[in-house]
C-alpha cells in the first residue's frame, strides 16, 4: 500500500481478487498460457493496461482486423495479400507490406512490438516470396523482417529486439553496372519452432536454423544452426548445447 492510501475494505479486496482472476484467465487462454497477468501488478497499473488493451481491439475492429489488437499508427499495405490469425497483436508503429508472391501470413497469438517492419518484398518490379509466421511467436521492437526469397518462421519463437532477417543479397559482380541496377540473389530463411533470437541478431539468406536452437545477442548466422544449439558470435558458431 503506497503512503498516505486508504486501507482496502474486505469487500474492495474480494472485487479486486476477482477482477484479477478473470483478466488473468482471458488473457493466459488468448496466449496459450496458464495464466498471463502477474500478480504484483497494482490494480490501477492492471486497470490502465486493460483499457488499452481495450483501445487495441477496437482498432482492430474498425480497421476489419475482427479478434485483432492493433496499436495506433499501425501501417498495413497490400491487404489482399495479407492473413491474420486470432488475437494477433500489431503494437504501435508496425509496418506489414504483404505486396509479394505468397503474402504474409501471421499465425494465433502472434504478436508484433512496436516500430517493425515486415517488407514481403524490396522492389515493385521483382515481387518477393513473402513471410510465414506462427503461432505465439513474439516479433522483438524495431525487427526488420525482409521476405524476398521467403521466410517461414515457426510456432512459439522469440525474437529479441533489433534482429534482423534476410533471405536476398544484391548482385555485385559487374564492376561497371551499379549494384542496384545488378538484381537480386535470394534463398529462403527457415526459422524452425521454439527457437530464440538474441538482441541484435541478424540471419542471412539461405539459412536453416533448427527446432529449439538460441542465437547468442549479435550473432550473425551464416549457415545452417543444428536443432539444440546455441550458437554466437560474427560469423556465429556452436558455443553449447541446451540441456547438456
Amino acid at each position: 500500500m503506497t503512503a498516505g492510501a486508504q486501507p482496502r475494505t474486505p469487500l474492495q479486496a474480494a472485487a479486486e481478487r476477482r477482477i484479477r482472476a478473470l483478466v488473468d484467465r482471458a488473457y493466459g487462454k488468448e496466449r496459450g498460457l496458464d495464466s498471463g497477468i502477474d500478480a504484483g501488478l497494482p490494480i490501477a497499473d492492471l486497470a490502465g493496461w486493460v483499457a488499452e488493451k481495450g483501445a487495441a481491439r477496437l482498432r482492430g475492429e474498425l480497421r476489419r482486423v475482427p479478434g485483432g489488437y492493433l496499436g495506433p499508427g499501425v501501417r498495413l499495405r497490400g491487404r489482399r495479400s495479407l492473413r491474420l490469425g486470432r488475437a494477433v497483436s500489431l503494437q504501435r508503429g508496425v509496418l506489414i507490406d504483404a505486396r509479394s508472391v505468397h503474402g504474409v501470413q501471421l499465425g494465433d497469438s502472434t504478436t508484433v512490438d512496436e516500430f517493425a517492419v515486415l517488407r514481403a518484398s524490396g522492389v515493385i518490379r521483382n515481387l518477393g516470396q513473402g513471410i510465414r509466421i506462427g503461432s505465439r511467436t513474439a516479433i522483438g521492437v524495431r525487427n526488420f523482417l525482409h521476405g524476398g526469397g521467403g521466410i517461414d518462421i515457426g510456432d512459439d519463437c522469440l525474437l529479441g529486439p533489433d534482429v534482423a532477417v534476410l533471405s536476398e543479397n544484391h548482385i555485385a559482380d559487374d564492376l561497371d553496372v551499379p549494384i542496384r541496377a545488378q538484381g537480386e540473389k535470394r534463398a529462403r530463411v527457415v526459422i524452425e519452432d521454439d527457437v530464440w533470437l538474441g538482441a541484435k541478431a541478424v540471419v542471412l539468406a539461405g539459412v536453416t536454423i533448427g527446432r529449439g536452437a538460441i542465437v547468442a545477442a549479435g550473432a550473425v548466422v551464416t549457415k545452417d544452426v543444428e536443432a539444440g544449439a546455441i550458437v554466437g558470435g560474427v560469423p556465429a558458431r556452436e558455443i553449447g548445447r541446451r540441456g547438456a
